[in-house]
């Protein structure tokens, strides 16, 4: 039996005693093309309405750039390399003995169901079989992208559970993959309806390392792969900037296809009476590339990057007894278990490596002077995309953003590194590795002791 942490020293106000809680995950969904977060589109009206009820967490950041891992991390408050789920095809799962959210909540005669888009959601990871009921949608595409399940079903799914729980005590996540790819062939009529062009997007359009542009009649295009089935060829495809200019509006769209449905979820809540007794999250697990530096889809499936692009993710939390704010300081995904436990005054497990957020809300005391991510990758031994074992990791500051890449198949090869200004250069745009400096040094020194130390955890 865990050993727990008191958590009794937690301001009274801040306490919601035996409340419900719903998290929310949209898969794929990037911090800066939420509307209320300054995005030039109105992707997002149901959660800016959320958001101006909630609390808002503008520097919450994911520990790796997949959904299998992330998940894990999220559930159990502890970095990837803790708890070894890195990889979707080697048989491993989480062990029984790894204590998550659910296992707490069940122990505290919660109620627990969670309706998700499967694949890296599977009970065979070892995660969701934890929950007293859990479904999966199934989407309906072809099996070189199957497994997607989307809102549509999710939220339907839960809406109806909620309804008929909600004299309980309840937890309950729901999760959708709309805004991961593939995106819809009839997408395009919101944001971008003078497209004429003839991509293919109905399956996802890789790239799995930088790439520069192809220049045709002075033009450049970007050279991206397709998914494919067992046994079937790679195709390649290029695109023009009009083609990425409408991938960018599929992706856009479906954003504002998964906001209508959270919100019919948001708004069923309230006419249950369930607004005064319920905490709702709301986060991603991670964002994704839409062609900066020549990458699409993290540059590769499983390996990722490490850009903010996908590492800053949205984090709403609404709590019927706090009031709404936009709150600045770092945050990491492994956070949110300790909040929630402290907001529900449920003791801590010493096995967590997230820090609660009870400091920055109630008194704006910051609880990370950085942040990190890192995850390994091994692409095993018949890989159509990666050949080589890596190992990804950041570290992130408000000022500055260090990220080391490693190949672990070649010793002998020297890591990777990109150093940003984040301050000027929010963007990611100009490495100044080469430059080092002290800054460098110091963030590669926190970043290895980092590494050291968590990986030695496991």
């Amino acid at each position: 039996m865990p050993i727990f942490l008191d958590n009794s020293l937690v301001n009274d106000e801040l306490l919601c005693k035996n409340c419900n809680i719903i998290l929310i995950t949209a898969t794929n969904i990037r911090y800066d093309h939420l509307s209320q977060n300054g995005y030039f589109r109105e992707t997002s009206s149901s959660l800016d309405t959320l958001a101006k009820e909630s609390l808002v967490f503008d520097n919450a950041f994911s520990q790796s750039s997949w959904t299998l891992p992330e998940g894990i991390s999220i559930y159990t408050s502890l970095y990837p390399y803790q708890h070894g789920i890195m990889n979707r095809f080697d048989g491993v799962a989480l062990l029984q003995s790894d204590l998550t959210l659910i296992d707490i909540l069940n122990e505290n005669e919660y109620t627990t169901a969670a309706f998700t888009g499967g694949f890296d959601y599977n009970p065979i990871f070892g995660l969701t079989n934890r929950f007293g009921i859990y479904e999966e949608c199934k989407g309906d595409v072809d099996s070189a992208t199957s497994g997607y399940g989307e809102f549509s079903c999710s939220i339907f799914k839960a809406i109806n559970w909620i309804k008929n729980n909600s004299d309980e005590k309840f937890f309950v996540h729901i999760q959708g993959f709309d805004a991961h790819c593939p995106f819809s062939q009839e997408g395009g009529r919101i944001y971008d309806k003078e497209y004429d062009g003839d991509v293919d997007y109905s399956r996802c359009l890789w790239t799995f390392e930088k790439s520069d542009p192809e220049f045709i009649d002075g033009q450049p295009y970007y050279r991206v792969y397709s998914a494919a089935n067992e046994g079937e060829e790679r195709e390649s495809t290029l695109l023009s900037e009009d083609d990425i200019k409408h991938l960018i509006a599929l992706y856009d769209e479906s954003i504002l296809e998964s906001d209508v449905l959270i919100g019919i979820l948001v708004e069923e809540i309230k006419e249950l009476d369930l607004n005064d007794n319920t905490i709702i999250v709301f986060t991603s697990e991670h964002g994704d590339m839409l062609g900066k530096y020549g990458r699409f889809m993290r540059g590769g499936p499983l390996r990722g990057t490490f850009y903010d692009d996908v590492l800053h993710i949205p984090l709403l939390i609404k709590h019927p007894k706090i009031a709404a704010d936009r709150i600045d300081g770092l945050v990491e995904h492994i956070d949110i278990v300790p909040t929630l436990l402290d907001f529900l005054s449920i003791p801590q497990s010493p096995s967590f490596e997230g820090k609660s957020l009870i400091p920055l809300i109630s008194q704006n005391e910051e609880v990370h002077q950085y942040v990190f991510s890192g995850s390994e990758y091994n692409p095993g031994d018949n890989n159509d995309y990666f050949t080589q074992k890596t190992r990804l990791e950041a570290i992130r500051s408000k000022e500055w953003k260090l990220i080391k890449e490693t190949a672990l198949s070649s010793p002998s090869q020297s890591p990777v590194f990109e150093f940003y200004d984040m301050i000027n250069d929010k963007e990611e745009l100009h490495n100044l590795a080469d430059k080092g400096g002290d800054v460098f040094e110091d963030l590669n020194s926190r970043l290895s002791d980092w590494s050291n130390k968590i990986r030695g955890n496991k």
